[in-house]
């Protein structure tokens, strides 16, 4: 007759059954983090599922579609699914023409890049453009836009530069006249010329309100038969000085080629 079991290798026998109980989940645990770490290796890799097409999206008139493809092709460092994004957008975005970028992937093998590109609104200075937040940017070739104005001055002013050379743009429309250049310098004083090659002093002070009055009075100055308006200092507090310049047959009677006229502000 077999005897039972004593009270300890009872006890030793369920301890096994559940240390056994628990192994096959472990091990379950451990082949799935073990394929998922093999994964994550795989297709960080560059040779499993590659990047095989480029492709841009949005409007584009200034950039070469052919050199930011290039510019993305050279900045992929990974695989369809590991590739950095984000790093890959702020690259793009410091194109010149670029104002903003976003890139999403397509499955299999490709990357649509989108791009919003500037619009210049002027040239600032001889080698650089803004866009009409005021933001400066430099192409490596100029566009040659013989429309556009030509703004002068500090590139940390270019805000506010660009906002009242809008506003100026908009007044001098309403006289039938329009802005070729646009100088402001370290003192904040501005000097304005038409596209008719009228030069305007404007100081730094009152700028809109002195442009304004010339404005109103602009007719008045036009209807001075014979002579042509060449300067306007508005540098005044009550009135504005007028440099005419003459016809040549009066020139010849007149030891200067030009005269200054000084018209009183009411």
């Amino acid at each position: 007759m077999k005897r039972p079991a004593n009270k300890s290798q009872q006890q030793s026998d369920r301890r096994s059954l559940h240390d056994r109980a628990w192994l096959v989940p472990l091990l379950i645990i451990t082949i799935t983090t073990s394929l998922i770490g093999w994964g994550i290796f795989k297709i960080q890799d560059p040779t499993v599922m590659p990047v095989r097409v480029v492709g841009v999206d949005g409007e584009i008139q200034y950039m070469k579609k052919e050199g930011l493809e290039r510019v993305v092709a050279q900045a992929v460092n990974g695989s369809f699914f590991s590739i950095d994004l984000m790093k890959m957008r702020n690259k793009v975005e410091q194109l010149p023409w670029v104002e903003s970028a976003s890139i999403r992937r397509v499955w299999p093998d490709t990357l649509r890049v989108k791009v919003v590109e500037q619009v210049p609104l002027a040239y600032w200075g001889e080698d650089a453009m803004v866009n009409r937040q005021g933001v400066v940017f430099k192409p490596d070739v100029l566009p040659q836009l013989p429309d556009l104005v030509t703004l002068v001055g500090e590139e940390s002013s270019a805000s506010n530069i660009t906002r009242d050379y809008l506003r100026m743009h908009t007044l001098l429309g309403t006289a039938g006249l329009e802005l070729k250049y646009v100088w402001v310098d370290a003192r904040q004083a501005w000097r304005i010329k038409t596209g008719d090659g009228l030069l305007l002093q404007l100081g730094r002070r009152d700028v809109m309100p002195r442009l304004s009055r010339f404005v109103q009075l602009y007719p008045f100055l036009m209807n001075q038969a014979g002579k042509e308006l060449e300067i306007v200092d508005l540098r005044y507090t009550n009135g504005f000085s007028v440099h005419w310049q003459l016809p040549t047959e009066q020139q010849a009677q007149m030891e200067s080629p030009s005269y200054v006229a000084r018209i009183a502000g009411k």
